[in-house]
């Protein structure tokens, strides 16, 4: 009988180390597939500046881009991305009738000023861009809060306004390099971006609604130019990693999960893999590199096939498991 109910107690022990086993493997599947499943779609703006200052130069652009984007696998490449094409104002809807039809067309700004705004002399209103065609608008940027003077506060009614009526902005956040030398880099991007999320509609399906068209762009300003030093990957993992947790404390999950964050700081076809290997990376804001239609197509496909590349590995290491 003791040898009987030794053999049970084995038996029981065993089927109790197997259930904790196989909860164990799942718990540890379901985890890894969770931190490596990303619904978001990847984005790319190219942000043309002033850099084009004439009728002609930018139909040879749009041409050269047509060209360049046709060539692109619609299953692999095109359809995996989101590509917007920011130019100056006064070629928004020349550049809407001759771009090819599934590049989206943005603003590189939206008013000039604190409310009132709508009536103001030369203002450009959300409703003449989404009359135009034009669906994203790029806030915040660099130029305009360094150079221009546009503080917090301004860009968070810009924001507020664009999204209200129905556009999608691209938000530039980043911080300077005296900034970055006196600690207070994630101090200022939080500020600059909680700004901006107090001013957006918050609460239920309209984290996911609002934040899936808010995508932010990570400048860090010490970082652009010529002759500065390029970012390192691993402490753009960082940065984007504490502006989605960030995003997750003040907001919501739901948005945190919803927005698209985006690096932008001298994006080239020779750096784009080791920034797009990144998890925190959802695509990237490129200047002078969406000046050339080679380089620009050259970095969406190094985008999307890298996602897919660390996708695929991610799908295999779960099915062993």
């Amino acid at each position: 009988m003791k040898s009987f109910a030794f053999v049970n107690s084995v038996v029981l022990l065993a089927l109790l180390l197997l259930f904790s086993s196989n909860n164990f493997v799942s718990s540890i599947m379901d985890d890894s597939s969770s931190s490596n499943t990303n619904s978001r779609m990847l984005f790319l703006a190219t942000n043309w500046k002033c850099s084009i200052e004439s009728p002609s130069d930018a139909d040879a652009l749009v041409e050269s881009m047509n060209d360049a984007w046709s060539k692109l696998d619609p299953a692999s490449i095109r359809n995996s991305i989101q590509l917007t094409v920011h130019p100056p104002y006064v070629f928004l809807d020349r550049i809407r009738q001759k771009l090819h039809p599934s590049i989206a067309v943005g603003s590189q700004n939206i008013y000039d000023s604190a409310a009132p705004n709508r009536g103001n002399t030369a203002a450009t209103t959300t409703n003449m861009l989404s009359n135009l065609g034009v669906s994203w608008v790029l806030l915040g940027h660099s130029d305009r809060r360094n150079n221009l003077g546009e503080d917090d506060d301004l860009i968070a009614e810009k924001a507020m306004m664009a999204i209200q009526d129905g556009l999608g902005i691209v938000l530039t956040i980043g911080e300077t390099k005296e900034q970055r030398a006196n600690g207070e880099t994630l101090a200022v991007l939080e500020k600059q971006l909680g700004t901006v999320a107090a001013k957006l509609p918050k609460g239920g399906d309209d984290d996911n609604d609002v934040w899936n068209r808010v995508v932010l762009a990570y400048e860090p300003v010490w970082a652009v130019g010529d002759g500065a030093i390029p970012c390192a990957p691993a402490e753009a993992q960082r940065i984007h990693g504490a502006l989605r947790e960030f995003l997750q404390t003040t907001v919501s999950a739901a948005a945190a999960n919803a927005c698209r964050i985006t690096y932008t700081g001298s994006v080239n076809p020779e750096n784009a893999e080791g920034y797009a290997e990144l998890s925190e990376v959802d695509g990237f804001v490129v200047g002078r590199a969406g000046l050339d239609a080679a380089k620009l197509t050259s970095i969406i496909r190094t985008l999307v096939e890298t996602k897919k590349k660390l996708a695929a590995a991610a799908d295999s290491s779960n099915s062993e498991l």
